[in-house]
């Protein structure tokens, strides 16, 4: 089967840092045979302990770096803080943490000796109107920095609505795909797409199939990962980036079996992955997922 990654951080049971239940997720996704991890970086690789982190990655596993945790937490305290930012500070800004995910590359790639990280991925932040532009100037420059193999992926979030009610507000897809075409550099460069995120912005199932398109037709389909979204919910909220599971643990999410099969079915990109919080905090959840994107690939 297609070596799938697994954004462990969502599923982690929420509270105060709690070693023995967190190293129990680990050990059960090894057991579940995953391929690697999703892996936050919010300025480090863990909230509370980089070193726990670092000791429970399996030798074989990969990783795929995530930004958004730590730009959204930047965004808090700087709305103007960005890769697509037009304020040249707040560029600046963005492009000091991301030098930070590359030093954080190199510390995980010596964990486990080898070149470990597959992808990073960035975010076209912030909101309201992020650049373009400015997008593809930061891009040119990351993308002639050392990333010890890893390639770059603009992963796309819900854009900004018009009339509101958007979740993270950022660049249209078609502006993420027109940044990484003008951009230039030696590090591989694609988008990715985060099912849930696409069905959020188009309030639709069929958001995602559209979005997987458009970045086929600019050969730049470089990862999906899995996640629901519910139009209503107590607990994932409506319309909200909250990672609600399938529909088979959670009715009201959008994210079916058969929606997932429809995605697949339009080809698979180079990086595949889940992201779920089950609550409360359930591996049987996590599970239930794999085992329907694993009946789906080869």
């Amino acid at each position: 089967m297609t070596p799938l990654f697994v954004a462990a951080y969502a599923a982690v049971p929420p509270g105060a840092f709690d070693r023995r239940a967190e190293a129990a997720l680990y050990d059960g996704l090894e057991r579940l045979g995953v391929g690697g991890l999703e892996q936050p970086f919010f300025g480090t690789l863990h909230r509370h302990d980089e070193g726990f982190l670092l000791g429970q990655l399996r030798e074989d596993w990969d990783v795929v770096l995530t930004t958004l945790p730590g730009t959204m937490e930047r965004l808090s305290e700087n709305p103007g803080d960005g890769l697509a930012s037009t304020s040249a500070d707040g560029r600046k800004r963005a492009l000091e943490f991301m030098d930070s995910a590359r030093r954080a590359v190199e510390r995980v790639n010596a964990c486990l000796g080898r070149p470990a990280v597959r992808a990073v991925e960035v975010h076209s932040a912030p909101r309201p109107a992020p650049s373009w532009e400015r997008l593809a100037e930061s891009l040119t420059e990351l993308r002639h920095w050392d990333w010890h193999g890893a390639a770059l992926l603009v992963e796309h979030c819900d854009a900004a609505r018009p009339e509101g009610g958007h979740d993270k507000g950022f660049l249209p897809l078609d502006a993420e795909v027109e940044a990484v075409l003008e951009s230039s550099g030696p590090t591989p460069t694609a988008c990715s797409l985060n099912w849930g995120r696409s069905a959020l912005e188009g309030r639709s199932a069929a958001t995602p199939l559209e979005h997987i398109a458009r970045l086929q037709e600019a050969g730049l389909y470089g990862g999906m990962v899995f996640s629901g979204v519910t139009p209503k919910h107590p607990d994932y909220g409506a319309w909200k980036d909250s990672h609600a599971p399938f529909s088979t643990a959670c009715p009201a999410s959008l994210l079916t079996p058969e929606a997932a099969a429809a995605a697949l079915a339009l080809g698979e990109p180079p990086l595949i992955g889940l992201k779920v919080q089950p609550l409360p905090a359930s591996l049987a959840v996590v599970a239930d997922a794999l085992a329907h994107l694993g009946r789906l690939l080869p």
